[in-house]
């Protein structure tokens, strides 16, 4: 299923507005991962000069929806759109990450150690304060798995219809369905040796992510359990020219948008 010990990755970043953040998480994979192409989708935002200013500054690809989608939707089109680009770019591991979601280390060998030891086409975690089996602020998917099972149409369906949907059990479904339909021997056996609760199935639990998405990390940043200051900071130590007060409301006025 993966042509080497290591499998390009590719991620996506999934955005409305929040351009301090989308700048700060372009600026850690400059630091900490630079080899990993990367894609930034707008849910249609005002912002479209400065996000495309910043993805041209760092060599990251840029796309917008030309007008806002509903709720949760507009989550979704991120990763029908990084799924599109990773195939049409040969990439074999879609990485999406929401724009708070920031890790500040290189994440590339484990995920790659990950997939080849496991030969699971999905990559996430659970959370036990929540009581979540499945996550998406930061999922892998083997994208020509995702592709040919069916599940990127899909979810293009779903975004076409721009008709709101409980994403984390959305993708969750699909990914079970993958595991049980698609599933390569590796995968198979992966999951004799490594049962999981019916709950949290259909995946290879990805350690990028604690079990709490309320467990605070020095390496990673994310909004469940880091405040705007504790990004402010970060973006500070890396020279980043914003203040504290942009970081308060990451839809910069602009109303609810996505994680």
């Amino acid at each position: 299923m993966y042509g080497s010990a290591a499998p390009s990755i590719g991620l996506v970043i999934g955005s409305f507005a929040a351009v301090p953040y989308v700048h700060l998480h372009l600026e850690a994979r400059r630091r900490f991962y630079p080899h990993v192409p990367a894609l930034v989708c707008d849910d249609g935002s005002r912002f479209e000069r400065e996000l495309a200013g910043v993805c041209q500054e760092y060599g990251a690809a840029f796309a917008r929806n030309p007008a806002r989608l509903r709720r949760t939707v507009g989550d979704m089109s991120a990763y029908v759109r990084g799924l599109d680009w990773a195939m049409e770019s040969g990439i074999e591991i879609l990485v999406k990450m929401s724009r708070r979601f920031i890790p500040l280390h290189d994440w590339t060998a484990g995920l790659s150690r990950l997939a080849i030891g496991s030969g699971m086409a999905t990559f996430s975690q659970s959370c036990d304060h929540f009581n979540f089996g499945f996550r998406t602020e930061c999922i892998g998917f083997h994208a020509n798995t995702w592709r040919v099972s069916g599940a990127l149409a899909r979810m293009r369906e779903q975004v076409e219809r721009n008709e709101p949907v409980f994403v984390e059990g959305f993708i969750h479904q699909l990914a079970r369905r993958i595991a049980a339909e698609h599933a390569s021997s590796a995968a198979r056996e992966y999951t004799r040796e490594h049962p999981r609760p019916p709950d949290r199935d259909g995946y290879a639990p990805w350690e990028i992510m604690p079990d709490r998405r309320t467990t605070a990390r020095a390496d990673l940043l994310w909004h469940d359990c880091d405040d705007p200051v504790d990004y402010w900071q970060a973006a500070a130590a890396y020279g980043l020219p914003y203040a504290l007060e942009e970081f308060a409301d990451a839809n910069q006025s602009c109303g609810l948008g996505e994680p």
